[in-house]
């Protein structure tokens, strides 16, 4: 009995103990596991043409590393460029028209008229005075009513033409009139903004790389046509290669235990046995339907997922895509 006693006292004290360690034990050691894959930090741009066109030519290879600002595919746009020509030389006609006006009339031309109206009014004088001598006449019976007449419309004739060369000599030296600048002046404008929308319209069929990076994909081939249903269609698939991270997919039952900052680790098969230490870099904020499977018998395809971003502590290099495995460290209060 002593014997049976001395052992409950004992199993009493250590097996506690014992229990106490493998909680311990368990709770440092929990994790969440999810799927990803391996894309750029920068993401894998997308790039389409702004507008409805055929595809002229690619510009890259697969693979080439090419700099922002970099042309990467043309669209067909022999009529953009015909638009330009047409656009361009409108602009020189309007700047010709605005010089025109602004030089007035041609001075020889105002010179020939100023001698015009100089000899009109030395004749307009004579006809007056010519006048004056028949109403003399007239008075001492010498000319008749008729030749009276006649000298005074005469005289009126030949005042009226000078009033009208002189008019006319004003109007040429003063041709230039304000509106006829403004005018002029705004068909430039005009046309100097006609000119702007159609090198626009020119420099939106280049598909041209907002990144510095690689070239990953050209989806389209050459000849066929940028948009579909209305739609702009991918013409090129790009990234930066210099950074990557992981993109993983964790079940809504953890998303509470979710924080950034947290210890990860990346592996799977095609990753070569390799384990890539990390951590959480981001934690989105909205959830989502599971878009990466594990294709296994068991696995639930029909429940919300929060997506991660898993930065590797050091970089390493993967193509981009491949579907890889995640191990986050949790909080084992949580």
């Amino acid at each position: 009995m002593q014997h049976i006693g001395y052992l409950l006292v004992v199993f009493t004290l250590v097996w506690p103990c014992q229990w106490v360690y493998a909680e311990q034990a368990s709770m440092e050691q929990r994790s969440i596991q999810g799927i990803g894959y391996v894309e750029p930090t920068s993401e894998v741009r997308r790039l389409a043409f702004k507008h409805p066109g055929i595809l002229g030519e690619y510009k890259v290879q697969i693979g080439q590393h090419v700099k922002t600002g970099d042309i990467l595919a043309v669209q067909n746009n022999t009529e953009e460029q015909a638009n330009v020509a047409v656009a361009e030389s409108r602009v020189l006609a309007a700047k010709a028209q605005l010089d025109k006006v602004l030089a007035g009339v041609n001075q020889f031309e105002i010179n020939a008229k100023k001698s015009a109206q100089r000899f009109a009014v030395l004749d307009a004088e004579y006809a007056r005075r010519k006048q004056e001598r028949i109403e003399r006449l007239q008075k001492g019976r010498f000319a008749s009513e008729d030749e009276l007449d006649l000298a005074g419309t005469q005289a009126k004739l030949k005042q009226a033409d000078s009033q009208r060369l002189a008019a006319e000599t004003q109007y040429l030296t003063n041709f230039v009139r304000e509106v006829d600048k403004q005018l002029a002046t705004t068909g430039v404008a005009l046309a100097e903004a006609e000119l702007h929308a159609a090198k626009q319209r020119l420099a939106e069929t280049f598909l041209v790389s907002p990144i510095d990076g690689t070239v990953l994909e050209n989806i389209l081939r050459v000849g066929e046509s940028t948009y579909a249903a209305g739609s702009p269609e991918t013409a090129l698939l790009m990234g930066n290669l210099v950074n990557l991270r992981v993109r993983a997919e964790i079940d809504e039952n953890y998303a509470f235990a979710l924080r950034e900052g947290q210890t990860a680790l990346i592996f799977g098969r095609g990753l070569g046995g390799k384990e890539i230490p990390g951590h959480v870099g981001l934690v989105k904020q909205v959830m989502g339907k599971k878009t990466v499977f594990a294709k296994t018998a068991t696995e639930r395809k029909d429940i919300d997922v929060i997506q991660i971003f898993i930065e590797p502590d050091k970089a390493f290099q993967a193509p981009v895509g491949l579907e890889v495995n995640v191990k986050i460290q949790i909080d084992p209060k949580i």
